[in-house]
């Protein structure tokens, strides 16, 4: 309806629907209305200033088209970008070094996470008292937008982008500088890679698996081989053919005579005997990272994935391969053999990863070279054979239950007095090595006190635990280990040496 000028001489005409459109489009939506609105209340005829709107909403347009395709332009050809995925470690160095920029401070959208920096000296420096020093810090880190700095007189612009998905969300991230040349990046992310180095360095990287992409769980301190209690020739047997695998001069000698760059080991024993300490404390001791898979969580494509995005020189730990292998129908089974039916090809012999995929990722032409690779298991009668034979398997080592060395050995682990030059122990003026020599004999009277073969390592390391204030005290309470067996081992099911296990006669058709 048209609009009256206040004193009712003349209609003001309403702007057409075609220039109103235009205009919701251009300028902002509701403009229409709002001018409405306007002519109403104030009595200005807008339709005279109509076509000066559009033209002006038009050229806005233009601009911002302009505008757009310039900065396309120079950004595809003036400028050098590198992208990092949000799920490997350069990300990681990266964000670790920003969050120590004095432009963070003013940036108007951060992202605060724990600090990386103080997690890993706390990692280093887990023994001090302090709480409060024990704290984790916080750490800011620009998000959702493009960000300016300058590194080495160069502007550097860091681009951080987040994007939600329905079903899985994303992050990317790039950082750009002026010019053709990316060198200056390079320089950074390599300063960045060096920062990151200094942290973890004497730390052990702890690798598990996200989709199909792996991601740094956990970093910790380095464990001590000397804290892993077993058969002493075995550990030093074990370490000298893994040294051995992994000097520099062996991949030349492998390559020479064309044979593939990999080793296999096989740790199996009961439960609680250090299958997994073992393996960290390898990992330590050589100075490699670990990279955990389960089986049972993976799907074909992602154990392929992720096997393809191993680094070399790294330590590949599968857990508990008889329990992902163990996860079966056998009913289906049962039904299929009643009915005469012909075996069919199992989905989930290991989890959704077939037997086949996961041989040929041991030793296939596809398979990953200059990796160690580590298997553990509860009950290794339960295993197929053509997983553990000669070539995908190198070594077997068996981890059973302590003896009476690994039992003393034990007990001087747990109390004997750390290496400090002039410790006064418990008050007294005894020397360190008086107090060393007390230890040995405890631990061999604790040692005839306990059964052999009974008990895991597990088991009397947390005995010794409950204890770790007196010696005396763990000896004179010993009955109290003896006299309470582990209830998890207690109910482990008895197997027979000669049974079959389901599962390795399913495939007794197939050989590798």
């Amino acid at each position: 309806m048209a609009g009256y000028i206040q004193n009712g001489s003349l209609p003001i005409p309403p702007i057409s629907d075609t220039q109103a459109s235009i205009l919701d489009m251009i300028l902002f939506p509701g403009f229409t209305r709002l001018s409405t609105a306007i002519q109403g209340y104030l009595a200005i005829d807008l339709s005279v200033y109509a076509p000066h709107l559009c033209f002006f909403g038009l050229f806005v347009f233009a601009c911002r088209h302009i505008c757009k395709s310039l900065c396309g332009w120079f950004q595809t050809y003036c400028t050098s970008t590198i992208h990092l995925h949000y799920r490997e470690d350069p990300y990681d160095m990266l964000m670790l070094w920003i969050s120590s920029q004095s432009f963070v401070q003013n940036t108007r959208s951060c992202l605060v996470t724990t600090d990386l920096a103080t997690s890993l000296n706390h990692a280093k420096n887990n023994h001090s008292n302090d709480r409060d020093q024990k704290k984790r810090s916080l750490s800011y880190t620009p998000w959702n937008g493009s960000f300016f700095m300058w590194y080495k007189g160069c502007l550097i612009v860091f681009r951080r982008q987040f994007h939600a998905g329905d079903f899985r969300s994303r992050e990317d991230v790039s950082i750009s500088c002026f010019g053709r040349s990316s060198q200056i990046l390079k320089e950074l992310l390599s300063e960045c890679n060096t920062e990151y180095s200094k942290l973890v360095h004497g730390k052990t990287c702890i690798y598990e698996h996200q989709d199909a992409a792996w991601i740094r769980s956990r970093v910790s301190p380095i464990r001590r081989i000397s804290t892993v209690v077993l058969d002493k020739s075995k550990k030093k047997e074990l370490l000298k053919d893994i040294g051995d695998f992994l000097n520099p001069t062996s991949r030349q000698w492998y390559s020479d005579r064309g044979i593939p760059y990999r080793r296999g080991y096989l740790l199996y024993g009961p439960p609680g005997t250090g299958k997994s300490s073992l393996s960290c404390a390898i990992a330590g001791f050589f100075g490699l990272d670990i990279y955990i898979l389960n089986l049972s969580q993976l799907t074909e494509a992602g154990f392929k994935s992720l096997l393809a995005k191993l680094p070399q020189d790294c330590v590949l730990l599968l857990e508990d391969v008889d329990a992902a292998s163990s996860n079966r129908d056998s009913e289906t089974d049962r039904r299929r053999i009643a009915t005469g039916s012909p075996p069919q090809a199992r989905k989930s012999a290991f989890g959704n990863v077939c037997l086949s995929t996961l041989l040929n990722a041991i030793d296939g032409v596809a398979s990953q070279e200059g990796r160690v690779l580590i298997m553990t298991t509860n009950h290794i009668k339960r295993l197929d054979e053509a997983l553990i034979r000669p070539g995908r398997v190198d070594k077997k080592v068996e981890l059973g239950l302590a003896d009476s060395n690994m039992m003393a050995d034990l007990f001087c682990l747990v109390f004997k007095p750390v290496e400090v030059d002039d410790r006064k122990i418990c008050g007294s003026a005894r020397s360190r090595k008086e107090e060393v020599v007390r230890t040995e004999q405890l631990a061999e009277e604790f040692a005839r006190k306990v059964p052999a073969l009974s008990f895991s390592t597990a088991e009397i390391y947390s005995f010794l635990l409950k204890h770790k204030k007196s010696p005396e005290q763990a000896i004179n309470n010993v009955e109290e280990l003896i006299s309470n067996p582990s209830e998890a081992r207690t109910k482990l099911p008895r197997i027979s040496e000669d049974a079959q296990p389901e599962t390795a006669r399913e495939f007794k058709l197939v050989r590798f």
